[in-house]
């Protein structure tokens, strides 16, 4: 019984030793000479400019969510052209009840003004 799932966790098994090795190995065997200059973060070669957690804008996040919104839409769009040759009335259905959800989840977030980008207060 204990057969059929012995090469299962064998590969487990290795798995992670393979894994917990990758990641502790460096530690053990990587020379470590810590300074200030080696201490100092840097981006692409440049120094820092700035202070180490800048505070983004609000806005930055709304347009995030509203293009993931938007993406998903996207996303699920395709599945939905393929299913269209196979039953287009049902599709078509399908079409207008998601899209009527996205345009009232559209329209809820134009009346609450987010989409006003020069609003201070949110």
């Amino acid at each position: 019984m204990l057969q059929a799932y012995l090469g299962p966790l064998i590969l487990l098994g290795l798995g992670a030793a393979i894994g917990l090795l990758l990641v502790y190995l460096p530690t053990l065997i990587a020379p470590r000479r810590a300074s200030p200059q080696k201490n100092i973060p840097y981006e692409s070669g440049m120094d820092p400019v700035g202070t180490l957690h800048p505070r983004f804008s609000v806005h930055y996040y709304k347009v995030a969510m509203l293009f993931t919104v938007f993406d998903v839409e996207v996303a699920l769009l395709y599945p939905w052209v393929l299913f269209f040759r196979e039953d287009p009335v049902w599709a078509l259905g399908l079409l207008v009840t998601f899209t009527a959800i996205l345009a009232a989840g559209y329209i809820y977030l134009w009346r609450e003004g987010v989409f006003d980008w020069n609003r201070k207060d949110l």
